[in-house]
C-alpha cells in the first residue's frame, strides 16, 4: 500500500486513474486466460465419437470464441487508454513544471524543474507499463483461441473420415 502512495505522490493525480485501470484491465485479462485454459483442458480431455458430441463441443468452443471477441474489444479500449492517461499525466506535470519555473527564480526554479520532470516521466512510464504487458496477454490469448479452433477442426476432419468408413 505504501508503494502505491509513493507512486501516486511521484506521478501526480492521474496515477489514481492509471492504477484503477490496471486493476480492472489485469483482472479481465486473468479471467480471459482462465476461460481459455479451461476450454483447452476440456478440448484435450474430450474425444468425441458421435456427431452429437462434436456438435456440443463445437457449440462450447463457439461460445468461448464469442466471449473472447467481446472481451477483446473491452480489453483493447483499456489498453489504448493506459498510455493516453500517461500522456495526460505528462501534460499536467509539464504544466505544473512551467508554473513552478515562472513563479520561482534562481536555484528554487531548478528544484521545481527536476520535480516536474520526474512527475512527467513516472506518469508516462506507468501508462506504458500497464499497456504493453496487457497487449502481449491479449495477443497470446488470441493465438491460443486460434490454436483451439484449429484443433477442433482437425478433430472433426479426423472423425469425419472415420465416420465415412
Amino acid at each position: 500500500m505504501k508503494a502505491l502512495l509513493v507512486l501516486f505522490e511521484r506521478g501526480g493525480p492521474v496515477m489514481i486513474a492509471i492504477i484503477t485501470l490496471s486493476v480492472v484491465l489485469y483482472s479481465r485479462c486473468f479471467l480471459l486466460l482462465m476461460t481459455l485454459r479451461q476450454s483447452r483442458r476440456k478440448l484435450r480431455q474430450t474425444s468425441p465419437r458421435r456427431l452429437e458430441e462434436f456438435a456440443a463441443l463445437r457449440r462450447m468452443q463457439n461460445g468461448v470464441h464469442e466471449a473472447f471477441r467481446q472481451q477483446r474489444v473491452a480489453l483493447s479500449a483499456m489498453i489504448a487508454a493506459a498510455p493516453l492517461l500517461g500522456l495526460l499525466g505528462t501534460v499536467s506535470g509539464l504544466v505544473r513544471t512551467f508554473e513552478s519555473l515562472s513563479s520561482r527564480a534562481g536555484q528554487n526554479s531548478m528544484e521545481g524543474l527536476a520535480g516536474g520532470i520526474s512527475e512527467v516521466l513516472v506518469a508516462t512510464e506507468s501508462g506504458l507499463v500497464v499497456a504493453i504487458p496487457a497487449l502481449l496477454i491479449v495477443y497470446l490469448a488470441h493465438r491460443e483461441m486460434r490454436k483451439q479452433l484449429q484443433a477442433l477442426n482437425r478433430m472433426e476432419e479426423t472423425a469425419g473420415t472415420n465416420f465415412a468408413l
